[in-house]
């Protein structure tokens, strides 16, 4: 169990270090959320894996689980942008699809590696 929370931490400290270097941005994310989308999302997929661990959820599950969620919050983001972008920055509805659809984007992304760091650690 501590080596699997060490892995957690690991990946949601590599995702605070790319979100600050501007992967994020690199990837679709607006220049001003880089570092903000970053830390809470990343945080935030920590927390909900520390807790989902410790109420009984299997790894696998939970990696199937964040494979699916970021690919919805992927697919927020990507039409959030898209939406935004063609209304010339007009559409703020698309706009906090787009800012919010990062911080899931985020998450889904800490507590997937995280998972599968679990599953590999637990055999």
């Amino acid at each position: 169990m501590k080596r699997e929370a060490l892995a957690a931490l690991l990946v949601t400290v590599a995702l605070i270090a790319a979100s600050v270097l501007g992967v994020t941005v690199f990837l679709g994310a607006h220049p001003l959320w880089t570092v903000r989308t970053g830390v809470i999302g990343s945080t935030g997929g920590l927390v909900v894996y520390a807790v989902l661990r410790l109420a009984g959820l299997r790894p696998t599950p939970l990696a199937i689980s964040g494979g699916v969620a970021l690919a919805v919050s992927g697919l927020v983001v990507v039409q959030g942008k898209a939406v935004f972008v063609a209304s010339f920055a007009e559409n703020a509805l698309a706009e906090r699809f787009w800012f919010l659809g990062w911080f899931g984007v985020m998450a889904a992304v800490c507590l997937t590696p995280s998972a599968l760091a679990a599953v590999v650690l637990r055999r």
